[in-house]
Formats: structure tokens, C-alpha cells, sequence
């Protein structure tokens, strides 16, 4: 039989639904590459459909495909994706301009929230936007409803930017607390004291990804002076803050649930509150499905009894959720930091082993053993003062999400 009787089919073309099958199991930079080869890929991968399949495939083999971190660098305003192995050599580097150093960011399953709202040497900017750095897709949201409160306007806002696995969908929690409705100034209140005296009414905005739209919550009978606003954490739904009083000698955790629309509070565990370094420079970070507080002790905060006393360590504290509404603390980690080592945390990787600095390296100490391990070398972790890094460290993971922007803007 002659072979110019059989119908031409050229090598290049798969029907959409093979394709797709293939294409779902690559990384994001393999398939933004396979998007250049044919018009047809091109369009493929940018439908929300495929973009959705990639994302469920991501989540059913994640226990096999490769672990990366986000390096941020706060001088350069690089975002470098990194392999989480011993080698930790680089995946991809995405710099952009924030336009300031004060800029408030959060990452969560590959897109990063960037906002300059809390930037107040400059004039106030409400704008809200979400970064995907492997696919260098860029969106400005809708502004939110409360960004009619200038600085003026407020005694404090917050920030928070998550994912929620079971709709597939990001969303961003704006919380204000207009002066409006403040109380009135009490600088040597305890929570313990009057309680009511204290409460007063926050706005809360609640922006979800898939709808492109805010809705506006009010509540009342909230109790917190002061929020941490450099850093939040989001985990199973709910974002978590670290809140203040008055004079700043009293820490707790607040946190929004968005399944429940409830703001809330946790109180820290009590030894936190005697060190004055964590009033200064708290800091909580998703460990697992919870939250965990890192404890930074300096010589001169350890008690005489302790059997670390001068002797700078690191404590971990992480969050359980013993029933509704009912929350304690368990101590997973204490060790010793030795002199070349800072005991400021960088990070965590994705075993949630903490990642720490030394002159020109970093390492990580083993959650079971609480030994120290070599992470990275020539890398050098903070600026000459040797207190300010240079960059901080997320666990992070691939998404196409934001690359169909094209096709609705």
C-alpha cells in the first residue's frame, strides 16, 4: 500500500485534552517555554481550565515534586526562587520596583501581595496588587472600601494575603481601626483590667481573587491598640497578626477566620512577655497546618535558673487548636545559638526547620535533633551593622495563576 494514501498528520499537533494531560505535569518554566513553540499551546495554557488543572495536579504529587524558597531581598528588591536541597541553587530571579523600601508584601502558593499603604514618609497609596514572579504577570486589585481612611484617619491597619485550597481561591484581609470609634487612651492598661473599657469597633475588607470584588465586615468589641504591620501569616483560612497595647508591654495574637468572618484574639504564652527583644521584633511564621512564634533570647533575657542562662537561644512556640475557640501553646524547640551565629530568624524551610545567619552563610537547626546543619554557603545574610538582614525566606511553591490576566483585562 502506498504510504501517500494515508491522511498527513503533522508531527506537532495533540488533541487539546492529551495535551493538557502532558502539559499539566510540567514545571511553570517548562511550560511557559512549550507556550512559544505553537499558537495553539500559547492559547491552551492560559485558559483558566488548564491553569485550574495544573493547580489540582500540583496538589495531588506535591509529596514528589521538587521544594523551592523564596529569597526576598530587601536591598535590591529581588525575588530569587531557590531549591530546597542542600544545594539550594537558583530556580529563577524576578526583580521589580516597589517604589520604596517600606513596602508591605505577603506570599502564598506562588502569588505575592504588594502594597504601599503602610508607607507613611510618603503620601498615602491605597493600591493593592498580586505578583505572579515565574510568570511576571502583574494585577492591580479594585481598591478596598476602607482605603478611604488616610493615616489621619486610623489608629492602625493590617494587612493579611492567603489561599484557600478548597475553592481554589487567594483573598486579602484589609482591617482598619478608624479613630472614630478608638478608646479613649489608656497607656498602663492590662487586659485583665476592664476589659470593656477597652473595645472598640475595626472595619474589615475581604477581597477574594476569583469574584475580583471587596465585601465590607463590621465588628465590635475588639481589643487591640497597636498591630504589628510589617508581617502577617496566613494558614488553614485564617490570617494571624501579632497585636499590642498602649505602651507596647503587652503582646497578643489576633486573627480572622474567613471561613466565619470572626476576628479574635490569642494570648501568647505568658514567658514571651518578660523579654523585652520580642516586644520589639515579634515574629510568627506558618509551621504545618498552625502558626508557630519564634522567641529570639538574648543572654541578658534568660532567667538564672535556666540552663541556658547566658547563653543566647532560640525557643519555638507552636499554636494548637485544643478545641472551638479554645487555643494553647507547646514548646517544640529550644536550643543554644552559639557566638557566630544570630539568633534572628531568616525563615523557615518547607520541614519547617528554622534558617538562621552566620557572617557568610546560613544554617538550619533540625527540628527532631535541634542540631545545626550547613544550609547555604557564600551568602552572606545581613549588612555590616550585622543586625538588619538582607532578605527573608518563604517556603513557596509553582502556580499559573494570573497568567490568563491578558485574556480578561
Amino acid at each position: 500500500m502506498s504510504l501517500s494514501k494515508h491522511k498527513y498528520i503533522p508531527s506537532h499537533y495533540f488533541p487539546e485534552q492529551l495535551m493538557s494531560e502532558i502539559l499539566k505535569r510540567l514545571p511553570v518554566k517548562d511550560i511557559l517555554c512549550c507556550g512559544a513553540v505553537q499558537k495553539s499551546w500559547y492559547s491552551l495554557i492560559r485558559t483558566p481550565m488548564f491553569i485550574s488543572l495544573h493547580s489540582n495536579y500540583q496538589k495531588l504529587t506535591s509529596h514528589i515534586n521538587p521544594k523551592y524558597l523564596l529569597f526576598h531581598n530587601f536591598d535590591t528588591h529581588e525575588l530569587t526562587v531557590r531549591f530546597d536541597d542542600p544545594q539550594c541553587e537558583e530556580y529563577c530571579n524576578h526583580a521589580f520596583d516597589l517604589g520604596s523600601a517600606s513596602a508591605w508584601y505577603a506570599q502564598s502558593n506562588g502569588l505575592i501581595c504588594l502594597s504601599l499603604m503602610f508607607d507613611s514618609e510618603h503620601h498615602y497609596n491605597p493600591n493593592i496588587a498580586l505578583l505572579n514572579p515565574l510568570a511576571h504577570k502583574f494585577k492591580m486589585l479594585p481598591h478596598s472600601p476602607l482605603s478611604i481612611f488616610t493615616f489621619l484617619e486610623t489608629e492602625w491597619k493590617a494587612l493579611a494575603f492567603g489561599f484557600l485550597p478548597e475553592v481554589n481561591d487567594y483573598v486579602v484581609v484589609h482591617i482598619v481601626k478608624p479613630k472614630s470609634t478608638a478608646a479613649p487612651y489608656s497607656p498602663r492598661y492590662s487586659p485583665d483590667d476592664s476589659y470593656e473599657q477597652a473595645l472598640h469597633t475595626v472595619e474589615i475588607g475581604v477581597y477574594s481573587l476569583n469574584s475580583n470584588s471587596w465585601k465590607k465586615i463590621c465588628q465590635d468589641k475588639v481589643f487591640v491598640d497597636f498591630m504589628s504591620t510589617n508581617r502577617s501569616v496566613f494558614v488553614n483560612g485564617t490570617a494571624f497578626w501579632v497585636g499590642f497595647n498602649s505602651d507596647l508591654s503587652y503582646q497578643l495574637v489576633m486573627y480572622f477566620d474567613t471561613k466565619t468572618n470572626i476576628l479574635g484574639k490569642i494570648k501568647v504564652p505568658n514567658w514571651i512577655a518578660l523579654h523585652q527583644r520580642q516586644l520589639c521584633n515579634p515574629l510568627i511564621l506558618p509551621f504545618g497546618q498552625s502558626i508557630a512564634y519564634f522567641v529570639e533570647v538574648e543572654d541578658f533575657d534568660a532567667e538564672e535558673d535556666d540552663e541556658d542562662y547566658r547563653s543566647p537561644h532560640l525557643d519555638i512556640w507552636v499554636l494548637k487548636d485544643d478545641m472551638i475557640d479554645e487555643f494553647s501553646w507547646e514548646k517544640k524547640m529550644s536550643v543554644s545559638i552559639s557566638e557566630d551565629v544570630s539568633a534572628q530568624v531568616l525563615g523557615v524551610r518547607n520541614n519547617g526547620d528554622p534558617i538562621l545567619g552566620k557572617s557568610n552563610s546560613l544554617i538550619t537547626y533540625d527540628l527532631d535533633t535541634h542540631e545545626p546543619n550547613d544550609f547555604v554557603d557564600r551568602l552572606t545574610p545581613y549588612s555590616n551593622d550585622e543586625d538588619t538582614p538582607f532578605f527573608f525566606i518563604h517556603p513557596f511553591v509553582e502556580t499559573l495563576r494570573l497568567l490568563d490576566i491578558d485574556r480578561h483585562n
